[in-house]
C-alpha cells in the first residue's frame, strides 16, 4: 500500500483509511462493485465525482456507472503517487496523482479519445465518513492532470 503523508489522526484511523483508499482503488480496476459496497457510503447524500465529468448521487449510481463500464472498457490500477491526507475527528480526506491507462473495446464512443488506450494521470480527492464505526467514502472528486503541460504564466 502507498505511504501517504498524514496530518492528524490516530494510527489506526490512518491505516483504517489507506486500507479503505486502497479497497476502492482494487475495486475500481476490475469494476467490482460487490466489493466498492464495503467501500462507499450507503447514504443517500453521498455525491461522487466522476472523472467523465458527470455527478453520481450515492454509491448505486456509481455502481450503475460501473456496470456500464465493464461491458465497455478495461482498465486497470490506477497507481496513486503524492498523496496526501488529513483526519479530523470522523472524518478524512485523501488527495493523489494517480497514474493509469484504460482501453475503450465497447461499441459507444470513448469517454475522452484524447487519452485512449494512452497512459496518463488523473487526480483524486476522496472524502471518508465514520459511519457505525467505520470509514466509508462519502464523496470523490476525480480530475485530469494537466502536469506534463506548461503552467500558465509558467507559474
Amino acid at each position: 500500500m502507498p505511504d501517504i503523508h498524514w496530518v492528524g489522526g490516530s494510527d489506526e484511523d490512518r491505516e483504517a483509511v489507506a486500507a479503505q483508499h486502497e479497497a476502492y482503488l482494487v475495486a475500481n480496476s476490475k469494476f467490482d462493485w460487490d466489493h466498492l459496497m464495503s467501500v462507499y457510503s450507503e447514504s443517500s447524500w453521498a455525491t461522487y465525482f466522476n472523472l467523465n465529468g458527470h455527478t453520481y448521487d450515492g454509491r448505486d449510481h456509481w455502481i450503475k456507472l460501473w456496470k456500464y463500464y465493464i461491458t465497455q472498457q478495461e482498465t486497470g490500477y490506477w497507481r496513486p503517487f503524492d498523496m496526501k491526507g488529513v483526519i479530523s475527528g470522523d472524518l478524512a480526506t485523501v488527495w493523489c496523482h494517480r497514474n493509469t491507462q484504460s482501453t475503450w473495446f465497447g461499441g459507444d464512443d470513448p469517454m475522452s479519445p484524447r487519452r485512449e488506450g494512452k497512459p496518463f494521470i488523473s487526480r483524486s480527492t476522496m472524502i471518508f465518513c465514520r459511519q457505525d464505526g467505520d470509514w466509508r467514502c462519502v464523496h470523490v472528486h476525480f480530475s485530469e492532470s494537466r502536469s506534463e503541460e506548461p503552467r500558465p504564466g509558467g507559474i
